[in-house]
């Protein structure tokens, strides 16, 4: 079975809500609790059923009535069962795997492609019995350089792989329609790069370890967006929050939840600058002139 996308799972990350002492001013609360970014902590686990990097061949020992101790002449198509059982067909130099060749192996996993000195290398297709299809390069006996990734379910990853994992710059694609287009390191979601959800939502911005970390715009189906700093996966830091309908939230947060100074701004224009304390609105005045967004912050967006 391919990775499972626990990001597909319809969780969701608080939205800010305008908690104002006056009830019918235009910054009253709202309810954003169908805005909340929660499920992108999880993107699937991108353990492999059976990894090359568990299973590295070694072509050391031919079984063999006839003790052979060296081969000068080049073989083509011919067959060598090593001690593990695994079973090889292909172009024989000097008594080793070289060239063009396929390998069944015991467990019933199947590679067909280059080969040199009994290793994988080149260019060549790996069938898991139990897990994915991965055609692509290799190098010691392990996807390295640009590959294909294909589960049984019908996830595909297409990008980068270095060492057996996936790292580099690759598109990975869920069955259930998650979308990840971007910057990985050893098999985990690192770097820059867009999440998109089947529902509409999308996340695009740094990530460390499969956590959105750093700073990032996360845009809802229903047009809100927030464009600003986060910490394992919860608005952390500095940040901007539009509604559809003009109204926007500048300043600090905490866990995800408003907290410390900030500036409301009306969709009419108007501004006032508050204190919030864990998503709460405790006091407020009114100041046209205020600003609290930090210096080249737009220049830094770019």
């Amino acid at each position: 079975m391919g990775q499972s996308c626990a990001s597909c799972q319809h969780k969701d990350e608080v939205t800010p809500g305008y908690n104002n002492i006056e009830q019918k001013d235009q910054f009253a609360e709202e309810d954003l609790e169908d805005s909340q970014e929660f499920d992108a902590k999880s993107p699937p686990s991108t353990y492999q059923c059976k990894t090359m990097e568990a299973d590295i061949l070694q072509f050391q020992k031919l079984i063999s009535k006839d003790k052979v101790e060296e081969y000068i002449e080049e073989k083509k198509e011919q067959q060598m069962i090593f001690e593990d059982q695994s079973r090889y067909l292909g172009r024989i130099v000097n008594g080793k795997a070289n060239g063009y060749g396929k390998l069944w192996l015991e467990n019933g996993d199947y590679y067909q492609g280059d080969f040199v000195e009994n290793m994988m290398e080149g260019n060549g297709t790996f069938n898991y019995l139990k897990g994915p299809i991965y055609e692509g390069q290799f190098k010691s006996n392990k996807p390295d350089g640009y590959g294909i990734e294909t589960w049984p379910d019908g996830s595909i990853y297409e990008g980068e792989f270095k060492g057996g994992r996936k790292h580099g710059k690759g598109c990975y694609k869920w069955h259930q329609g998650c979308v990840y287009n971007g910057e990985w390191k050893d098999n985990m979601i690192h770097g820059v790069g867009k999440y998109e959800w089947p529902d509409g939502r999308s996340y695009s911005g740094s990530w460390v370890k499969n956590q959105m970390h750093g700073r990032g715009k996360y845009i809802w189906k229903d047009g809100k967006c927030y464009d600003g700093e986060y910490q394992h996966d919860k608005k952390c830091g500095f940040g901007i929050f539009y509604w559809p309908d003009g109204k926007q939230f500048q300043g600090q947060w905490l866990n995800g939840k408003q907290h410390g100074k900030g500036l409301m701004i009306g969709k009419d224009g108007k501004k006032k600058i508050g204190s919030w304390l864990e998503g709460k609105l405790m006091s407020s005045i009114e100041d046209d002139n205020f600003q609290i967004m930090p210096e080249g912050w737009i220049q830094q967006q770019q």
